[in-house]
């Protein structure tokens, strides 16, 4: 009886957890996908004196504050990061 109550609660749980951003670390290299933007480390080369974790979040924060969820065009977030990136002094690779 504990089994089915437990298999109920792990059900209710996996839509919440995979409605959640997704961060993976991988010798190096960053994923941090939420909201439909995707920024790569390993797509970027980074000027020497830099912190891709805080600058990808910052850019990424910055990018959601200047577009709401309720004005929603595909791909703008995503612009918007990678120019922050840019203006940062972070080079995408080709």
């Amino acid at each position: 009886m504990v089994a089915r109550g437990l298999r109920r609660w792990l059900w209710l749980a996996v839509p919440m957890v995979t409605g959640c951003g997704l961060t993976v670390y991988d010798k190096g290299s960053d994923i941090y996908s939420a909201g439909g933007m995707n920024l790569v480390y390993t797509e970027w080369i980074a000027p020497k004196d830099s912190n891709w974790q805080k600058d990808s979040y910052e850019c990424d924060t910055e990018a959601r504050e200047a577009i709401p969820s309720l004005v929603r065009r595909p791909g703008q977030r995503q612009i918007l990061a990678e120019r922050c990136l840019t203006a940062r002094g972070y080079v995408k690779r080709q």
